[in-house]
């Protein structure tokens, strides 16, 4: 029996949005490791993308959308679920762990002598700064 859209969406949203614990408990339950499934289809995963780009599918899909079809999304649900991310138990331990690893380039120009505004002085020591941040990033 053909259903419209128009109903399909009432039963998918009312299914869907009581299916959080459902969710939860399958992904704590599987045997799958989720992230060697990803590395593994990672040749696929840059096929798709050329195959997009080749189709214009990236520029095609963010004009559909546009920048109204993002601030919409942002206003009703991104802006909540920014907040449940950033107050999630654990998401403070792993951004202190993240930048902390970042605070030893933070301080590669403490020795350097500071310059008077805009001297070379200063921007060697941005600059040591920067190479000692991209170090760290790319190790």
């Amino acid at each position: 029996m053909f259903k419209p859209a128009s109903t399909a969406v009432i039963k998918w949203a009312t299914n869907a949005g009581i299916s959080g614990e459902a969710y939860k408990k399958g992904a704590q339950e599987t045997t799958k490791d989720q992230s060697a499934a990803a590395i593994a289809a990672k040749p696929i995963y840059i096929s798709t993308l050329q195959a997009s780009f080749t189709k214009d599918s990236y520029a095609k899909g963010l004009q559909k959308s546009g920048k109204a079809g993002w601030l919409k999304g942002v206003v009703e649900k991104g802006a909540a679920n920014f907040q449940t991310g950033v107050t999630s138990p654990g998401a403070q331990t792993k951004y202190a762990s993240e930048s902390g690893r970042y605070d030893s380039a933070r301080k590669a120009s403490d020795a350097m002598p500071r310059g008077s505004k805009g001297s070379a002085q200063n921007l060697a020591k941005v600059t040591a700064v920067v190479n000692a941040l991209r170090a760290v990033k790319i190790a």
